[in-house]
């Protein structure tokens, strides 16, 4: 009974869609550059990225009657973004804009003008923009955290989970090609004395394989005992795209009984983080590509997971004969590869590894909470903020504060304060904390002042020490010079950049009334578009630009320019 409500509701949900996705966004052929659940960093995608011939500028369309239930503007994430509620219930947005229709665009430059910033993020009342179905509400871009045109499109229920827009015939792409087999791998368990699995940090072992056909591998036979699992490094690939695309589904049988099954289709944000558990997030930060674990941690909240099937873990035991386990790997056309492991029991006792006996290792039971003094600096640890017990090593050395390593992910942020009272007063505000990357490169991390404390929350593991910055941003104007006459300039160009904690905020004035500026982080360019009217009474105009960098440097430019009263 229950599976046949299940399915009326997923019947229902593609009827409702249909009477409008075949309103599909765009006036060109559908070919993907990302998948939907496609693998990211610290997230699975949550819609489908649209090729747009490299260029910008194609016309984008509602796919269906509704108002806006929010607009934004970020310099990172999507960018220019329109969120449409439709009278279904369900949502669309449309992502990385290069601009909005001349509509909207008028509703945005008052949002902006209001608040006086380049980015916002606003949710209109119910109703109070309209939309029409097929109407034209911008044009594609490259704005926000993007590395080529595309648009970002996505489809929401009724309670803003995502839904694979791939499930609709409006979204059909020409598939004939099964998915890619880079690896597979296999890891052993131990059980504790209560009878649960310890998932600690031992890596997981690579197995060879060998192909047979596109479709189709078979694995050297695994000799071994006790509990394992399996892990695969995978993707899928379109016809007519050379991107890498994501699964639609992954399915573990041991010998011909399904014990494992995941289902990228759909999901929710607030879980969406979890990815971090679903791969083996050492073997991504060390080597650079993802193995997915084909087992259930028990700390593991993720939607995604077919659980009745149990936790994916295995037993081998030394009187079982060869075992056959198989991996299905499914991408959103129902085209298969699979990999079959024969598993031979052998007398062999589980490798426990090098013990834990380092004096700067600590043990982290994640019931408890946590606080380590170190020479001017303190790390505090809350309940929870691993997905299970761990260790890991901390130290202060020579000013730089070593929280382990990124390799183990991190639920909540932890805590860490550096105590400042030892320099001098005149510089105090201009530090900040920095976390080192490779080649003792860093990068700024939000923080905030206590007296003498800087305090900061840190969401990965990692190097992290106190940096002073006293150097202002740099500013320079691209195609102005001072006292110029520019009454045919469309648009002021200026560039701006600052070496070390980084561009906090931005401002213009002309005629001391605040401008519009819109910025790119990728160039460093800021940008002018003198179609926003000025209001001046007469042909001199005063430009003043302000700059201020995250350690609380100013910068400041001026100049005089002459432009033809229109």
């Amino acid at each position: 009974m229950r599976v046949g409500l299940f399915l009326i509701a997923v019947l229902i949900n593609l009827n409702i869609w249909s009477q409008n996705s075949g309103d599909y966004p765009l006036d060109i052929p559908i070919i993907l550059s990302s998948s939907f659940g496609e693998l990211r960093p610290n997230h699975f995608h949550a819609g489908i990225d649209i090729k747009t011939k490299g260029i910008e500028g194609f016309k984008i369309y509602s796919i269906g009657d509704g108002y806006i239930s929010r607009l934004q503007i970020t310099h990172g994430g999507n960018g220019k973004a329109i969120y449409i509620k439709h009278d279904n219930g369900q949502s669309s947005v449309y992502a990385h804009l290069q601009k909005f229709s001349p509509r909207i665009e008028k509703i945005v430059k008052e949002i902006q003008y209001t608040n006086k910033s380049y980015t916002f993020r606003k949710y209109p009342k119910k109703n109070e923009f309209r939309i029409s179905s097929k109407e034209m509400i911008g044009l594609t871009g490259n704005t926000g955290r993007s590395t080529a045109p595309h648009l970002h499109y996505e489809l929401r229920d009724e309670k803003d989970r995502p839904i694979n827009p791939m499930k609709f015939k409006s979204y059909s792409v020409n598939d004939t090609i099964s998915p890619i087999l880079l690896g597979v791998f296999y890891k052993n368990f131990r059980i504790d004395n209560k009878g649960a699995f310890q998932y600690d940090q031992s890596g997981f072992s690579k197995l060879k394989i060998k192909k047979i056909n596109s479709s189709l591998y078979i694995a050297d036979t695994l000799k071994t005992n006790g509990f394992i699992s399996f892990g695969v490094n995978s993707y899928d690939k379109m016809n007519n795209t050379q991107n890498k695309m994501g699964l639609s589904k992954i399915i573990s049988e041991n010998n011909g009984k399904i014990i494992f099954e995941i289902d990228f289709n759909k999901f929710s944000f607030d879980e969406w983080h979890h990815i971090n558990n679903f791969i083996d997030y050492s073997t991504y930060k060390k080597s650079n590509f993802r193995i997915q674990k084909l087992f259930i941690e028990d700390s593991n909240p993720l939607s995604m997971y077919k659980r009745d099937l149990g936790n994916g873990i295995i037993e081998i035991k030394n009187e079982d004969l060869t075992s056959i386990y198989s991996i299905k790997l499914y991408d959103y056309n129902d085209n298969l590869t699979e990999v079959l492991i024969p598993i031979t029991a052998i007398e062999k006792s589980y490798d426990e590894g090098k013990k834990i006996g380092l004096k700067d290792i600590v043990k982290i039971n994640n019931d408890s909470t946590y606080k380590f003094d170190l020479n001017n600096s303190s790390i505090h640890i809350s309940k929870n903020t691993f997905y299970h017990n761990t260790a890991i090593e901390i130290y202060n050395k020579e000013e730089i504060l070593h929280v382990d390593q990124d390799t183990i992910p991190l639920l909540k942020p932890i805590t860490i304060k550096f105590v400042v009272k030892r320099y001098n007063e005149s510089i105090k505000d201009r530090m900040f904390v920095a976390k080192i990357g490779k080649e003792n490169n860093y990068s700024f991390i939000s923080n905030k002042r206590d007296n003498d404390k800087i305090i900061a929350k840190i969401k990965t593991l990692g190097d992290y020490k106190i940096k002073l910055d006293t150097t202002p941003p740099s500013i320079k104007i691209l195609n102005l010079e001072d006292n110029q006459w520019v009454s045919n300039l469309k648009k002021l160009k200026v560039y701006i950049s600052d070496k070390s904690s980084g561009i906090k905020s931005y401002n213009g004035w002309i005629n001391d009334k605040w401008i519009l500026l819109e910025y790119n982080p990728s160039k460093g360019l800021l940008t002018y578009d003198f179609d926003d009217n000025i209001n001046s009474s007469n042909t001199r105009n005063d430009l003043s630009i302000k700059i201020e960098d995250n350690a609380g440097n100013i910068s400041e430019l001026n100049k005089v320019f002459y432009r033809e009263i229109k």
